[in-house]
């Protein structure tokens, strides 16, 4: 009975020692979750100057509506936009996409956000028929009333 008793206490010792010898992970690898694809933002457009314009984007802060804002503020170039294009792609994979032709300034687009990071990508077209990627980031919640 001794001998039995022996084994098991030998085998439990052994398997602690191999549970706490597992590899470690590879280098650069987090243990975090990682970002999908599709919430990595590209490069944008080198804008020359006589065709750049003002973007605001801000994300309301309210848990109950995470709305997201897109504003086109004006042109500080002097070649006018002929539509502004604003795409969401939210941390849930909806992606809604608004546009505005002609855009005067103060022009606003909505959108439904979440309550984590989302990614907003701005495209302006001119009436020149040129095009730019002004915009392409993430856009987080704030909560600034955490409960």
């Amino acid at each position: 009975m001794k001998m039995i008793l022996s084994l098991i206490g030998v085998c439990i010792v052994i398997f602690l020692v191999a549970g706490c010898m597992s590899p470690a992970p590879p280098s650069g690898s987090t243990t975090g979750p990682t970002m999908p694809p599709y919430l990595k933002p590209q490069p944008t457009s080198v804008v020359p100057p006589s065709y750049s314009v003002s973007i605001q984007i801000q994300k309301n802060t309210i848990p109950t509506n995470p709305w997201i804002s897109v504003v086109y503020e004006g042109q500080t170039g002097i070649v006018l936009p002929s539509v502004v294009e604003a795409k969401v792609i939210r941390s849930d994979g909806i992606i809604e996409q608004e546009s505005a032709r002609n855009p005067p300034k103060g022009t606003q687009l909505l959108f439904n956000g979440t309550k984590t990071t989302d990614r907003v990508i701005v495209n302006v077209t001119y009436i020149d028929g040129s095009a730019y990627t002004v915009r392409d980031e993430l856009v987080p919640f704030q909560n600034i009333n955490p409960a």
